[in-house]
């Protein structure tokens, strides 16, 4: 398993006996950080509340506030969801009878989390530097066909990617079978893009 030939597959192996944790918590809350502030730049709030019919001091008002809830709750919510999905991935382990340590399932759950949070970050950092907004397209989803349809924007590589580092995580880490690793990225796949296309249209 070790000398596997798929991504990820020999880190997540290694994190059984190697759980190290404390430098990846401060990577994942820098990223964390770093996605904040370059969302907070990508957003265009003058487009995004200009249908909302507020004064030029109100929508000011309204900017200010969006910035500063985006900058620090941002990082906020994404180290809540750090714990969040530590204890999902915990009770995966618990339910798969895997014999994997909490140290080594939340050394994982950093990984996990650093990985997805590049990906979105590297996506965040082309549409800001060429101007895309990032309110009307996701340039790693269907979305990127249809502006402003949130309902695509679940279908995007970033899931995928996930899906597949949670295979990889269960089989290495938790050391599920091959076949019932890619059976539950296939569940894993269909809760996250329901949960994003139920979440599109309740705001729709």
């Amino acid at each position: 398993m070790e000398h596997s030939k798929l991504p990820f597959t020999s880190h997540f192996s290694k994190l059984r006996d190697q759980p190290k944790w404390v430098l990846k918590l401060i990577l994942a809350v820098i990223l964390s950080i770093a996605t904040a502030i370059v969302s907070t730049l990508a957003i265009d709030y003058i487009e995004l509340y200009k249908d909302m019919g507020l004064s030029g001091a109100q929508l000011e008002q309204t900017k200010t506030f969006a910035k500063i809830s985006g900058l620090v709750g941002g990082p906020i919510s994404s180290i809540i969801g750090i714990g969040v999905t530590f204890l999902i991935f915990w009770i995966i382990a618990r339910i798969i009878n895997s014999d994997a340590s909490k140290k080594s399932i939340f050394s994982a759950t950093l990984s996990y989390t650093i990985i997805i949070k590049i990906i979105g970050l590297v996506i965040l950092l082309i549409q800001w530097a060429t101007g895309l907004s990032v309110t009307d397209y996701n340039i790693a989803s269907l979305n990127v066909f249809n502006k402003g349809n949130n309902v695509l924007k679940a279908f995007n590589l970033q899931n995928l990617i996930g899906a597949y580092v949670f295979g990889v995580m269960l089989y290495a880490t938790f050391r599920l079978s091959k076949k019932s690793s890619i059976i539950w990225s296939i569940i894993y796949l269909i809760v996250v893009i329901g949960f994003g296309v139920i979440g599109a249209v309740i705001n729709n």
